[in-house]
């Protein structure tokens, strides 16, 4: 199946041809990670230019920089670049380095394989001497052992015979040069303390974060072999103030090759179980063995994760791009990651998109998570808890209770949305009042309630989960305030998931009272069912557990009653023809016209553009990701109909559609967002345009006429939700009262799908048609779970299978 520029095949994805244009982008898909660490798919050949950008992460590894704008300082805590591990390249005497932009390539291949996370690339080329090699290089970052990168290069010389020169080595001399609209802040995050060669065959480099003080420990081993056999040989060591090299010298006849191995081990002094960092990648080194050992635990270690992600579908032409997406979560978000206490990064840990730093992403990965790897799902929650104090002290500040949880956050738990963001079309910089999407602890609360439905896990409710509801809602109801003259609550001077609308056209800026939009009906309706599902969520507690909380954080019964009653009275605006709008005063805004737009001014961003034509999108029904359909997303139309029922309205099935009809119309999709969470939100009202959308979706960072800023990182959020919609939508899987229930809604394009899940700690393979759906037990051992469909009830025991009839 062609994709684009790519090939797709089962289980891998392939370029035939090298696009220097195209490269960056390439980088961050074709990206390695386990978790732990993930470096960016540069040749090893090339260093940062135009073109190449090899950058290597360690998952949650921040260090805060400031820079003075415009007479502000502004503070960004973001992921390091740290040390490039990769460099390896090679000449032939009396010719330069090799370099991809530098010779006549005759055939080129570059693969991604999903099943083994390996990438592979075969270059054949000639020389400006005319001579021949052909290059095959395979690598992986190892999830058997997470400290570990390994590459491995085969060169074979065709028509000619003589020396080639090898160079190995480390590269600490780097920056956070990913993102372009980041070129005025501060970015050297390093400094190097130390390089050094130890013993014959290995190269040392030490760094250290400037302002977090992370140290960072790297030891490479490069061997040598022809006809395999070691070659033993002199080398010699080049240091700079930030690098080191090692030089080899090997002389090759025609028609024979070379295999260069390198291994890197990293470590840094926030890894745990270790007194130094130095002392541990060298440990890791002396028990590496070579490629092909190393290369076994990795895969056998990949085929335990995919075990636990079985998905099949019929026709199986969306199949390829789901395990993409399924392989990306899995290499951003392993259980490596689970016990450094990090969230999930909107463009993953491949590029400097944002900083790194952690938005409401997991909501998309946190279906397909929960139902194969609660510990990861729980690990994810357990970053938020550590972060509660900051939140409760952050909502003081700004005059509430409870905790508010930041937009944005990083390592502390601060807000860390900047006040500034620089406009790359007008050249200024232009004020950011983002930091008011506090919807995103509505999201904290629907991801702990998910959690614990799905696992049964009420310890960690009773440890963790109820006191983060509690201070949530505390928030909502501080929050919300009352109008008598409607006999409601109103949520005043908030931003929408929208972005785009984030004052009234005649609002002054600089008066902070007057910043945000009120009563976004996203926003509000999130914002009810949190304060009803925390008290529901508190009585799923025993006494004690209830008795305990209450003494820890002073929770009087009082509260929770008068949260039900506010939940009861959150005020929506709705239009004359019964549908929701966006916020108060959305539809009054004036018209925009996107097509000529686009026409126009192509793919820019809208906001930007209109900025520096002295415009602003806060004065047109034009919003720049899915806004109020995010509703549909997270609860069937069932669900949201008893939601807003128990807020005192009534919206039927028609209205629901035509409410998102009117959301698509005013939709710029300029997040990648935007078409998964309308086809999730259609996925009950309209398949066929669901399907559409989704299929849309799937094409995500596979083009560079897709997003321009695709080289710097993937739209993590986005893969995550095509697993949600076929899951949550698609199937209809989800858990009320401790059943595991189904309501399909398979568009008619899909006939048949198959997956395995994890229900309160029970294996099950489900598959589901149009007539039936199967569900089965998969250990006899098992203990008993129910399962629901429609009216039918059925208690399933360890090894058993039942069917459900579904009657049209």
């Amino acid at each position: 199946m062609q994709s684009n520029k790519g090939t797709f095949l089962d289980w891998s994805i392939r370029y035939h041809h090298y696009d220097a244009a195209d490269e960056g982008r390439r980088e961050a898909l074709f990206a390695l990670g386990n978790g732990y660490l993930v470096s960016r798919a540069a040749t090893p050949e090339s260093a940062e230019d135009k073109i190449h950008y090899p950058g290597t992460y360690r998952v949650g590894c921040y260090n805060r920089l400031s820079t003075l704008i415009e007479g502000k300082v502004v503070e960004n805590d973001s992921l390091v670049n740290l040390p490039n591990w990769l460099p390896l390249t090679f000449r032939i005497e009396g010719e330069s380095w090799f370099l991809l932009e530098e010779v006549e390539i005759l055939t080129y291949q570059q693969e991604l394989h999903l099943d083994k996370a390996l990438l592979e690339r075969h270059v054949r080329f000639k020389t400006r001497e005319g001579r021949i090699c052909s290059l095959f290089e395979k690598r992986f970052l190892s999830m058997a052992q997470e400290h570990l990168m390994v590459l491995q290069q085969e060169i074979k010389v065709e028509n000619w015979s003589g020396t080639l020169e090898v160079r190995s080595g480390l590269d600490g001399d780097v920056q956070n040069n990913n993102v372009a609209r980041y070129a005025p802040f501060n970015k050297r995050h390093l400094q190097i303390l130390s390089s050094a060669r130890i013993g014959q065959e290995c190269l040392e480099l030490v760094g250290r974060t400037v302002q977090s003080g992370i140290d960072i420990a790297l030891l490479a081993r490069t061997r040598l072999q022809q006809g395999g056999k070691s070659v033993s040989c002199h080398r010699t060591v080049q240091a700079s103030v930030n690098s080191i090299s090692e030089y080899v010298y090997v002389k090759l006849k025609q028609d024979e090759s070379l295999v260069v191995e390198k291994v890197v081990a990293l470590y840094t002094s926030h890894d745990k179980a270790l007194s130094d960092c130095r002392e541990a990648t060298h440990k890791a080194l002396a028990q590496a063995q070579d490629f092909e050992s190393l290369f076994k635990a990795h895969a056998a270690a990949w085929k335990k994760l995919w075990q636990h992600c079985r998905l099949d579908m019929i026709p199986q032409d969306q199949l390829p791009f789901l395990r993409l997406h399924i392989f990306q979560i899995l290499q951003n978000i392993s259980l490596h990651a689970a016990d450094l206490d990090v969230g999930v990064p909107p463009s993953g840990w491949q590029g400097e998109e944002y900083h790194g730093q952690i938005f409401w992403d997991e909501m998309f990965l946190f279906p397909f998570l929960t139902f194969r790897f609660p510990t990861i799902a729980r690990s994810l929650l357990l970053y938020r808890y550590r972060r509660l104090d900051a939140a409760r002290s952050l909502a003081r500040e700004a005059g509430y209770q409870g905790a508010m949880y930041p937009w944005r956050s990083a390592r502390s738990g601060r807000e860390e949305t900047p006040l500034l963001q620089y406009n790359l079309y007008s050249k200024h910089w232009m004020e950011d009042f983002t930091y008011l999407q506090y919807h995103i602890g509505a999201i904290i609360a629907y991801s702990i309630s998910n959690y614990v439905e799905v696992t049964g896990d009420k310890l960690f409710l009773a440890d963790y989960g109820a006191e983060m509801l509690i201070e949530i809602a505390r928030f909502w109801a501080s929050l919300a305030q009352y109008n008598p003259e409607s006999d409601r609550y109103e949520i005043r001077g908030v931003v929408g998931p929208d972005e785009h609308h984030t004052r009234y056209p005649d609002a002054n800026p600089k008066d902070k009272l007057q910043r945000g939009i009120n009563n976004n009906t996203y926003t509000n309706v999130m914002a009810a069912w949190t304060l009803l599902r925390a008290g529901q969520m508190y009585h799923q507690l025993t006494e004690q557990q209830q008795k305990d909380l209450q003494e820890n954080i002073q929770l009087s019964p009082g509260e929770l009653e008068k949260w039900e009653s506010i939940s009861r009275k959150i005020y929506l605006v709705i239009l004359k023809d019964g549908t929701l709008d966006q916020f108060k005063g959305f539809i009054d805004l004036k018209s925009f016209d996107l097509e000529a737009f686009r026409q126009k001014w192509g793919n820019q961003r809208v906001d930007w553009r209109l900025v520096a034509q002295g415009d602003d999108t806060n004065h047109y029904k034009l919003s720049k990701q899915a806004d109020t359909s995010l509703l549909l997303y997270l609860f069937s139309p069932t669900e949201l109909q008893g939601i807003l029922q128990h807020m005192g309205y009534s919206l039927s099935m028609e209205q629901l559609k035509k409410t998102i009809d009117l959301q698509m119309v005013y939709t710029a999709n300029e997040s990648s967002l935007s078409r998964i969470i309308h086809a999730g939100a259609l996925a009950h009202l309209d398949g066929e345009a669901s399907w559409l959308l989704f299929q849309k979706a799937q094409q995500i960072d596979l083009s560079p006429s897709e997003d321009e800023g695709s080289s710097e990182g993937i739209h993590l959020g986005a893969m995550g939700g095509t697993l949600g919609v076929i899951q949550h939508h698609y199937a209809g899987i989800g858990v009320q009262e401790g059943t595991l229930s189904f309501n399909p809604a398979l568009p008619d394009s899909l006939m048949e799908f198959s997956l395995n899940l994890l229900f309160r700690g029970v294996e099950l393979e489900c598959r589901i048609n149009r007539e039936r759906i199967w569900v089965k037990s998969l250990n006899r051992q098992a203990t008993d779970v129910t399962i629901r469909h429609a009216r039918t009830t059925h208690k399933l025991t360890g090894g058993e299978s039942f069917c459900f009839i579904i009657k049209v």
